[in-house]
């Protein structure tokens, strides 16, 4: 039986993203951690596709999938455009990229860092897809009110690229925001007229 290409998985991936935006996040057994570990540190698309049929069809695993995929592929704006619909879209959904799911029986330390380090290159990530779609700037910018709450997150320090690279647009998508989400942002966030950013990550 022929596997679907690539490209399909992608397309598949967003709709699927999307009608689950609102779903909570579930817990996660070992199997799926682990395949998840192992989507994390893919070197190819096939060996990241042959693990995603691993994984399940969680939020997790889905988001994992199309993050990797996108570092995989940083010049492609449909794989660009499936990392910004992983953008958690209430609490429980944020909340499976910090802190990682801990350490199973039978999994390697390499692999639970794996998974870690791909919860941290989120902002870094999110940052370089909308660059390439800013169509979805609102739905990242938004989403700086969530991740900036995380002592450890930088996204208010990856947003300085963006605000810089897509001025116009970064500025429209903040007097997009609601109004006390634009209050919080404006004050407590980040300075869009200077691309400058106010919150920064805790030092451990």
């Amino acid at each position: 039986m022929r596997r679907p290409g690539i490209a399909n998985w992608i397309c598949v991936l967003v709709f699927h993203l999307t009608l689950s935006a609102s779903s909570s996040a579930q817990e996660v057994g070992c199997s799926e951690i682990h395949a998840i570990a192992k989507m994390s540190k893919s070197e190819t698309t096939a060996d990241l596709a042959t693990w995603k049929d691993k994984a399940g069809s969680s939020y997790r695993a889905k988001s994992v999938f199309a993050l990797r995929y996108f570092e995989l592929h940083p010049q492609d704006r449909i794989a660009a455009s499936a990392a910004l619909e992983i953008i958690p879209k209430n609490e429980e959904q944020d909340v499976v990229w910090h802190p990682s799911p801990p350490l199973c029986h039978g999994e390697s330390v390499q692999d639970e860092l794996a998974r870690s380090e791909l919860d941290l290159r989120l902002p870094h990530d999110l940052a370089k897809a909308v660059l390439l779609v800013p169509e979805k700037m609102l739905d990242y910018v938004g989403y700086a009110y969530t991740s900036c709450g995380d002592p450890g997150s930088d996204y208010a320090v990856q947003m300085q690229a963006v605000c810089r690279s897509r001025h116009e647009d970064f500025l429209k998508a903040v007097d997009a925001l609601p109004g006390d989400d634009k209050k919080w942002f404006l004050k407590s966030t980040f300075n869009p007229a200077e691309c400058r950013a106010l919150s920064f990550p805790e030092a451990e």
